[in-house]
């Protein structure tokens, strides 16, 4: 499998993060193997970027929320009407976060606000890592998938804005 060097890496870097919550119930590497077969077009990098994901969530990108809503703003107007992406989806190793579809606020399902609130409190007390070290989707991948998504943490997810969805 093409991506199976990348994937022993990106396992490595999962187990040597400095403190680990409560243990996974699926190794990550069979995560990652499931999210590969989920999304063929994906490449080294998107992988990475799971996991990355999965330790950081949003703590690297916004500490304003008014910046925050209006990059949401800016790539609701640019997006494509649908996209290769569920409407939700947990992170896979540890699933400590959920990507959430920006379709769901183009449809009305969920608000700007609502989201951009949830956004920014799942950035809270994570730690920022290095800006060397955050890396985009494919060119493979966002040809394939069209990937419009805010991450947003589990807890805050399932309590606040899954329950909206079921409406």
């Amino acid at each position: 499998m093409k991506h199976l060097p990348l994937l022993l890496a990106v396992v490595l870097l999962a187990s040597c993060r400095p403190a680990a919550p409560e243990p996974s119930e699926e190794p990550c590497a069979d995560a990652l193997m499931a999210y590969a077969e989920q999304y063929p077009a994906a490449e080294p990098q998107d992988l990475y970027k799971l996991v990355f994901q999965d330790l950081y969530g949003p703590g690297h990108l916004l500490t304003d929320s008014a910046a925050c809503a209006h990059y949401i703003n800016d790539e609701l107007s640019s997006m494509p009407d649908s996209n290769g992406l569920p409407d939700y989806e947990y992170t896979r190793c540890e699933g400590n976060f959920v990507r959430v579809n920006l379709r769901l606020v183009r449809q009305g399902t969920l608000s700007v606000e609502q989201l951009t609130s949830a956004v920014m409190r799942s950035a809270q007390g994570i730690a920022s890592p290095d800006h060397k070290y955050v890396m985009s989707h494919s060119a493979a991948f966002k040809a394939a998938y069209a990937p419009h998504y805010r991450i947003v943490r589990r807890d805050i997810f399932e309590r606040e804005l899954l329950p909206l969805l079921a409406d």
